[in-house]
């Protein structure tokens, strides 16, 4: 990497220059690098660091024989014929020719810039590298190599090593190496007697494979060790499942049977169908949460006519329904089990995590469930937990007892400093309220581009969108006007089912099978819901204009033969734990801030943009009143 000796907020204030209002430059090593930009993108070819290095010194070289000649002369002369839209083409293609700018707030030695002879100090990157981001070698007894670590690492990992019995909750923003700090610390660790928890199977195997070592580990998902502890108990007083059909995902039994084996029948308008959806979904709720019963609060919005005497009845029939779906009164009661439902009935037990253990590693902490902080708090191993409250999509996250450690890492080695101007914001308003502050310090400058009017990108380009919606959305438009794109791996479950239940909803009124949309009996429903959600109303405008299952197979069948695409489309939930050169924020991620009236509707908002826009490495290009509507929120 060759670090230019020109700063990053000066290179800003160049870029945005008017002719003829170029501020003076200030020597000859700075007029240097800024005629260097200025000239780099008129380069044929892109060139190596170490190619642009020599060039840069033989720039300097002649810089300072003028200088010599007539001092002062070489700045003005670089000033004279500033040209601020070639700058900006050079700063562009900084990154992929292995140059990055100086950050403002390291401070180094000058006299460093320079060898002995005058010219150009060919050792400064390695030096001003250490500066940015300093190591720390740490010597471990138990290990044959000594852990290379960055400030906040260090000192995170000498804690934990001094006190290996006490509990540690870190909360690690984008990019600040948390990934990292786990692999070292299981390390010094002995795999028979610690255990890696994550919440999904898909965080479990990423959490091993990154881990050094990671199958020597026992390894299992919440959901995986509620089965575990609740079906030990082989007596009638257990709450082993005696039916494993029913943790079945393709379990669903009919309406008429749910309704046979709970009794229930209408309750004020509500039919017995209603009533049999209001219990799932307040069921999900009360798992969610720390309460012990279900109540009031768990219902989910009702509907106009329902009394507060219906609401009563509600939670009644709720807890009937809780039950016996945790302990059926007879054998014929089927109600499907979901991890969540073990979770939560393992909270309200007293198993805790079996004494062969002494550590657990929990990776991802931000997702936890209060149920899921309950189990671990009251068991008695060291638990060290990673996670970023800010990538929560869910809502705000939950918290550990009181008496649990708690520590901050707030430099990211992913993100260069431009980045600080865009995440502070969002987390500043994220009601998470934390007191703290990100700080990109990358080896590489991010750029930052703004649009008003959407762009579609002319180089490969990570476009995130919100949900379903915008992948239905995006997906017809890139399709329609021929640029070739891939829906990345996670995007592309279900997706098709998506779009055919949307046409079918809307034409036939048919009841959809996706999971985001099984709860609707009609479109009207739906647009109910979504009312004021942008990218769903593009796809309810195509609908309108007859878009058909035809429309859709002919899109598909272009998207099929798609080739070096330019685009990578997901959602943001697709792309968590990855990272970008480009990515492109969709503008209904930014626009869904006007809709976040409450804290947890803005929690997820804030935590979307967050976690979509920390994706980025070199360039970042997002909507130009993204900042604007942030701060309008804050103002609130």
């Amino acid at each position: 990497m060759l670090y230019l000796p020109l700063a990053s907020n000066v290179a800003s204030v160049l870029a945005r220059a008017e002719a003829g209002k170029v501020a003076p430059i200030s020597g000859v090593m700075e007029a240097t690098a800024v005629l260097f930009v200025q000239k780099l993108s008129r380069q044929r070819d892109t060139g190596t660091s170490e190619k642009h290095e020599r060039r840069f010194a033989e720039m300097l070289r002649i810089a300072d024989e003028v200088e010599a000649a007539a001092p002062g002369r070489f700045a003005k002369q670089v000033v004279d014929h500033f040209d601020a839209g070639a700058f900006r083409d050079g700063l562009a293609v900084l990154e992929e020719n292995g140059i990055a700018l100086l950050v403002p707030d390291i401070e180094f030695d000058v006299t460093q810039l320079r060898d002995e002879q005058g010219g150009w100090n060919y050792s400064f990157a390695v030096s001003y590298a250490q500066r940015l981001n300093p190591r720390h070698r740490l010597k471990v007894d138990k290990l044959q190599t000594d852990l290379l670590l960055s400030d906040q690492q260090h000192r995170f990992v000498r804690e934990v090593l001094s006190a290996p019995d006490e509990s540690v909750v870190v909360q690690g923003f984008a990019g600040t190496g948390k990934t990292y700090l786990i692999d070292r610390i299981v390390q010094v660790l002995n795999p028979a007697s610690t255990l890696l928890l994550a919440l999904t199977d898909g965080q479990l195997r990423a959490l091993q494979a990154r881990i050094a070592g990671g199958e020597a580990f026992t390894a299992r998902t919440f959901g995986q060790m509620a089965d575990d502890l609740l079906d030990r108990d082989l007596t009638n007083n257990g709450w082993r499942l005696r039916d494993p059909s029913r943790a079945k995902l393709s379990w669903r039994p009919s309406e008429a049977s749910v309704a046979k084996w709970l009794g229930i029948s209408s309750v004020g308008p509500l039919t017995p169908r209603d009533v049999i959806a209001i219990c799932v979904r307040s069921i999900r709720t009360f798992c969610r949460s720390s309460d012990l019963v279900p109540m009031d609060h768990h219902l989910p919005k009702a509907g106009p006519g329902v009394t507060a005497v219906d609401r009563a009845v509600l939670v009644e029939i709720v807890g009937r329904y809780w039950r016996e779906l945790i302990r059926p009164s007879a054998r014929d009661i089927q109600l499907p089990v979901r991890d969540y439902h073990r979770i939560k009935l393992l909270s309200l037990t007293g198993e805790v995590i079996d004494a062969r253990f002494t550590h657990v590693i929990v990776d991802e902490a931000h997702e936890l469930s209060p149920p899921m902080l309950a189990f671990l708090d009251r068991s008695p191993q060291a638990v060290i937990a990673l996670g970023d409250q800010l990538q929560n999509l869910g809502g705000v996250s939950a918290s550990n007892s009181s008496g649990v450690r708690r520590r901050l890492i707030e430099r990211s080695l992913r993100a260069g400093a431009a980045m600080d101007g865009i995440l502070n914001p969002l987390i500043q308003a994220h009601p998470a309220g934390l007191q703290a502050a990100f700080a990109g310090a990358a080896g590489h400058t991010t750029r930052l581009t703004y649009f008003d009017a959407l762009p579609l990108p002319q180089q490969l380009t990570t476009l995130l969108v919100q949900d379903e919606w915008g992948l239905f959305g995006w997906f017809q438009r890139l399709s329609h006007q021929g640029v070739p794109f891939l829906l990345l791996p996670g995007a592309r479950k279900e997706f098709e089912l998506f779009v055919e239940d949307c046409i079918e909803l809307y034409r036939y009124g048919t009841r959809p099978r996706h999971g985001m949309l099984f709860r609707y009996t009609s479109w009207s429903a739906v647009e109910q819901d979504m009312a004021g959600d942008k990218a769903f109303a593009a796809v309810a405008s195509m609908l309108a204009k007859g878009y058909t299952p035809e429309h859709f197979a002919k899109a598909k069948a272009q998207y099929r033969w798609a080739k070096s695409p330019l685009v990578h489309l997901a959602r943001v939930r697709d792309v968590k734990n990855m990272e970008f050169d480009r990515v492109m924020i969709s503008p209904e991620l930014v626009d869904a801030l006007g809709g976040a009236a409450s804290r947890p509707d803005q929690a997820k908002v804030l935590a979307g943009l967050y976690t979509a826009c920390s994706r980025a490495r070199h360039e970042l290009i997002l909507p130009g009143e993204m900042l604007g509507r942030v701060q309008d929120l804050v103002r609130g």
